[in-house]
């Protein structure tokens, strides 16, 4: 039996620019908003067209990222002090004394990516709560685009929503992985927003974290009451002062906590699922935004094999699709070889279901689109979306401008 597609209502409208304007809107984003990527691999990483949504599909997604924000903060309050929980995430033992000591904040700032799929459902994959890009393009292109066009009007905010969770603050830390560009372009523009609103920004790695004479934090010798982590949780065991961060962890007022890796391991929906036995409520999230995972277990290698098309196997942390593995992607010799290296290291890996995302026509050809949508403490707070010729968002996915079309 065959269904057919659902039709979202999406659809591409390409930008009214002449190529000398084209240019010096690249130019505008590579220098004025830190944007370095802007080409790359032999192409413009940002498609010259808008992504137009319909006022019902964007209240759909409204809905979906502020109902699914809450929900994760109450599972993540459940779980976060328990042990075993935390292991089953796959998150390291070192971490667990840190996370339960976190006290309860607000602070935020996530990216959920949403996919349209042929069954009418918006899924999403994962939850970036870890280091959520894509800041650059979100604050660049509505400006240097201006008006979107009759009956359209931006979703932005993300930047008014990203200064207002730092209002307690007096100087903040931006702290990143610095060996990595791509990174420090990001924390450029969250230090030329806190700047522009008065508040005092150093930039560092978290191994630059010291405690004051007096008391207190601070990081490259200038003080600090409250931070922005764009920094891997899971790698943060490997700090040469990660007993600094034991320390002063807990009572440092921090975008994003620790505890949100209960959030960011891919392993965290097999966790859900089962606690939301008992909880229509959530249970009805999760189906209708959640693929069904389980642990990886090696007693379904044949299962998996057999099966390979409806099957995704994700390490529980990564970034950028890094250790992801979609079955329908790759030849049976690559499935073959990454079932075997997940059945080395079990506790490491989960199986999802796979799901299929509705393709839309663009002018380079038919892509595969994903809503992206930010989250700051709890609330929508703009898109940045991006399309892929797969059904798999990696580091190559090309960023489209997104629009909502007045009803």
């Amino acid at each position: 039996m065959t269904t057919t597609a659902v039709d979202w209502g999406l659809r591409t409208r390409p930008w009214e620019l002449d190529p000398d304007a084209r240019r010096e809107l690249h130019r505008a984003l590579r220098f004025d908003y830190y944007k370095w990527d802007t080409f790359s691999a032999g192409g413009f990483t940002i498609l010259p067209e808008y992504l137009v949504v319909p006022e019902e599909l964007h209240h759909r997604v409204v809905a979906a990222v502020e109902g699914l924000s809450a929900g994760l903060s109450r599972f993540e309050a459940r779980v976060r002090k328990e042990p075993e929980a935390l292991v089953r995430l796959g998150i390291p033992k070192a971490l667990h004394p840190l996370i339960a000591a976190e006290p309860e904040r607000p602070h935020q700032c996530a990216r959920y990516d949403l996919f349209p799929c042929d069954d009418g459902r918006l899924m999403v994959s994962e939850f970036n709560e870890d280091v959520p890009g894509g800041f650059n393009e979100t604050e660049g292109l509505p400006v240097l685009l201006g008006d979107p066009g009759p009956g359209c009007r931006w979703e932005a905010g993300l930047r008014d929503h990203f200064v207002r969770a730092f209002a307690d603050a007096d100087a903040v830390a931006l702290l990143y992985a610095t060996a990595f560009s791509e990174d420090l372009q990001h924390m450029l523009i969250l230090d030329a927003w806190l700047q522009a609103e008065g508040h005092p920004t150093v930039r560092g790695s978290p191994a630059h974290l010291t405690r004051r004479w007096f008391g207190g934090a601070a990081v490259l010798g200038t003080p600090v009451d409250a931070a922005f982590r764009f920094y891997p949780g899971e790698w943060m065991p490997r700090l040469p002062n990660f007993e600094t961060w034991r320390q002063l962890g807990p009572g440092l007022p921090m975008m994003n906590p620790l505890r949100h890796l209960v959030r960011q391991s891919k392993k965290m929906f097999a966790l859900w699922w089962e606690d939301s036995a008992g909880d229509p409520d959530t249970r009805a999230l999760l189906e209708a935004h959640a693929p069904r995972t389980w642990p990886f277990d090696p007693a379904r290698l044949d299962q998996l094999r057999d099966e390979q098309p409806l099957w995704v196997l994700k390490r529980a942390f990564g970034r950028m699709g890094d250790a992801v593995v979609m079955g329908s992607l790759v030849p049976p010799k690559e499935w073959g070889e990454a079932l075997r290296d997940a059945a080395g290291d079990p506790a490491s890996w989960c199986v999802q279901s796979c799901f299929h995302v509705t393709p839309l026509d663009f002018q380079a050809g038919t892509l595969f689109p994903t809503l992206g949508a930010f989250v700051v403490n709890g609330r929508f707070a703009g898109y940045y979306s991006r399309a892929a010729p797969r059904p798999f968002l990696t580091h190559e996915a090309l960023h489209v401008a997104t629009v909502v079309q007045v009803s």
